[in-house]
């Protein structure tokens, strides 16, 4: 039996090496991977739903809107089908659903119907009027705990296109 050659025990260990160095290149040259491409695409349409609603609804095509979006992208990734159940709370004992693009609540809000709150220009009408007109986010967990911060530069990107049409 021979002895494995020294060149054979390192390939392995090289092409590891060479695997990572071409990801780390790929990473800093900004090149993506179909799944994150796919991911960045849903991203960017849920923004623009939601920047299209919201500014319909009221929210200025400034900051107050960008932040609506950004909110609206952390809560449900702008799907006006998204749902999410609470458990029981002090002021909801048998729990709760947050409701569509920005999760609105429907024991804290039960004037904004199911049907609204998955619709998605009713939903942006009452993101409105819960934040007084774009002025006061603090209803939404995700603005108090500055999840929303992440979704930033594809919100203002969002809003950046809306203002192009």
């Amino acid at each position: 039996m021979s002895k494995p050659s020294h060149l054979a025990l390192a390939r392995p260990h090289t092409f590891a090496l060479m695997c990572a160095a071409l990801l780390l290149i790929g990473t800093a040259l900004g090149v993506t991977s179909p799944a994150q491409a796919a991911e960045d695409a849903a991203l960017a349409r849920g923004a623009d739903l939601c920047a299209q609603v919201g500014n319909q609804a009221g929210f200025p095509r400034n900051d107050r809107l960008v932040r609506a979006v950004a909110i609206g992208l952390a809560e449900s990734s702008c799907n006006p089908a998204a749902s999410h159940r609470n458990g029981g709370s002090h002021r909801c004992r048998g729990g709760s659903i947050d409701r569509g693009l920005w999760q609105i609540n429907g024991c804290s809000h039960p004037e904004v119907s199911a049907s609204c709150a998955y619709q998605a220009r009713c939903n942006a009408k009452a993101a409105y009027r819960i934040s007084a007109h774009g002025t006061n986010f603090r209803p939404w967990a995700t603005y108090g705990g500055g999840q929303y911060r992440r979704f930033l530069a594809p919100a203002r990107a969002a809003v950046n296109r809306l203002a192009r049409t």
